[in-house]
């Protein structure tokens, strides 16, 4: 029998069409296989577990891509010749209605697609053949001294892997769940080279981490014990005769070529990396270093610090006005009536246009019930700051997201945003923006340039020429500007507040 062990993102692959070596076939094509009784699965449960936490986060993913697809058309322009942009027109106009009918498409069936791709995983975990293993306290125990030894995963630096050590204690100790024989081949297929790897070069990618490695050894695995990155390639190598019984030999075919591809372009994009870290540039694998980069910047900590102290501010002065109201609720319940009844009447004579409504025969109750009327009417209405404080929504870092957003007591929605993305290319430059709206009027906005730099060497294996990567801040403007919009909100709470404590004078509290 021949034992299929694979890592969380192959299950992944089958759901979401990240890796295009994956097909929409994949799933069914491996259920086909399961059918011929010739190969079982085996699943720990921590699998089925991260699985099922990935994939509303996957799904969301597709459409945050599909939504950035679309803005980014709106930032591409043309050459101003009038036969040039009447082309340019033509074949923009179709592109931005389909991703504008791509993002709309997806806002109304996202639900339905976590619905589906959960339900299959579901469906494939209780499919014949499918072995499904739950841990086990003495489990538990292995992965707890993996730690103490830090032993792989945990041999990474503050690296928490938790989830990945109970994967590997359940290879390790597979005997201790299903009877595998000495003629019986165990394959575990996985992605993830940066915890199950010897190391992160072409070549170690495919060894099995020593530590496992010598595990697996002292449990008697280790002739029987395979270690593939490649899940089709694997299927046509390891499973020729599995395959062809079953009649999907020819779709794996056309997969393994998918995946061969994606296997030179990415040993590909890995040498182009070497290149540029070998003169200090970052790679352009992806925007990841540049982002960290960006948010450990002087401009960016001077914003993030801006929206932590001014934020906080509006808060407290919220806070304040709603407890400044309370009190104001008990000194009215605890005044003497008959001082009380002096002092409306005493302003109602001196204010003929706004008065507090008073009449000979009010109950007590409805005498301090009419100021308070007169209050939510005229000065301070505490639902509103209620409304106003549970609105605000902020962050204390930096990304590529909304950072703050609420809705003032003029019923005005202000928001800061970070938009853009960064797209790491040779000599290039992108630009993330960070914009401050108030409702939908952009009203102030700053720039953070990012320039790639490039590398290029000659034939001598020399740096031949090249520019430095750099990154340009254009932010004072926003940051002051979303200060003062936050400030001015302040202001009217305070106002409200002075006009609370102008009526305790005018009624001697």
């Amino acid at each position: 029998m021949k034992y299929l062990f694979l890592d969380t993102n192959i299950y992944i692959d089958m759901i979401v069409s990240r890796n295009s070596s994956h097909s929409a076939d994949s799933y069914e094509l491996l259920k086909i296989l399961l059918d011929h009784d010739q190969v079982k699965i085996l699943v720990p449960a921590i699998i089925e577990t991260e699985i099922n936490r990935h994939i509303a986060s996957e799904v969301k993913n597709v459409g945050r891509l599909v939504q950035e697809a679309r803005r980014s058309i709106d930032n591409v322009y043309w050459i101003n010749h009038v036969e040039e942009i009447r082309t340019y027109n033509e074949k923009i106009g179709p592109l931005k209605q389909t991703l504008g009918n791509m993002v709309d498409e997806f806002g109304r069936n996202e639900e339905r697609y976590k619905n589906d791709a959960t339900q299959k995983i579901t469906g494939l975990m209780q499919y014949r053949n499918v072995i499904r293993l739950e841990e086990n306290s003495d489990l538990l125990l292995k992965v707890q001294k993996r730690k103490l030894y830090k032993l792989c995963p945990f041999h990474i630096e503050d690296k928490e892997s938790w989830a990945d050590a109970l994967i590997i204690e359940t290879l390790i100790n597979i005997r201790d769940f299903v009877d595998i024989a000495a003629e019986d081949e165990l394959y575990f297929i996985t992605r993830n080279h940066k915890d199950f790897s010897k190391g992160n070069s072409q070549t170690e990618r495919t060894i099995i981490h020593p530590h496992i490695e010598e595990q697996l050894s002292q449990k008697d695995l280790l002739p029987i014990f395979h270690y593939r990155s490649l899940y089709t390639k694997t299927l046509l190598e390891d499973f020729a005769d599995e395959v062809t019984e079953a009649n999907i030999y020819q779709q794996l075919m056309e997969e393994a070529e998918e995946e061969r591809r994606e296997m030179i372009d990415s040993a590909r994009h890995e040498w182009h990396a070497m290149e540029r870290e070998s003169v200090g540039l970052s790679s352009l694998s992806s925007d990841d270093a540049y982002i960290e980069r960006i948010c450990e910047s002087d401009e960016v900590e001077a914003l993030v610090s801006t929206i932590e102290s001014s934020i906080s501010s509006l808060d407290a002065e919220i806070e304040s006005a709603i407890e400044e109201y309370s009190q104001f609720e008990y000194d009215l319940s605890t005044i003497s009536i008959e001082n009380l009844i002096e002092s409306i009447l005493a302003y109602n004579t001196q204010s003929p246009f706004l008065q507090i409504i008073y009449k000979r025969t009010f109950s007590e109750e409805e005498v301090r019930d009419s100021v308070l009327e007169f209050v939510k009417d005229h000065l301070f209405l505490v639902e509103d700051l209620n409304s106003f404080l549970a609105s605000i929504k902020s962050k204390d870092y930096f990304e590529i997201d909304e950072l703050v957003s609420f809705r003032d007591l003029d019923d005005n929605i202000i928001r800061l945003s970070v938009d853009g993305q960064l797209d790491p290319r040779d000599d290039d430059t992108d630009s993330l923006w960070v914009e401050l709206y108030k409702n939908e009027e952009r009203i102030s906005y700053g720039e953070i340039e990012v320039y790639y730099g490039f590398i290029n060497f000659d034939e001598d294996g020399g740096a031949a020429d090249g520019s430095d990567e750099s990154f340009t801040y254009r932010l004072e403007r926003v940051i002051d500007d979303m200060a003062d919009a936050v400030q001015e909100s302040a202001e009217s709470v305070v106002q409200m507040k002075g006009n609370l404590n102008k009526l305790r004078a005018v009624l001697n509290m």
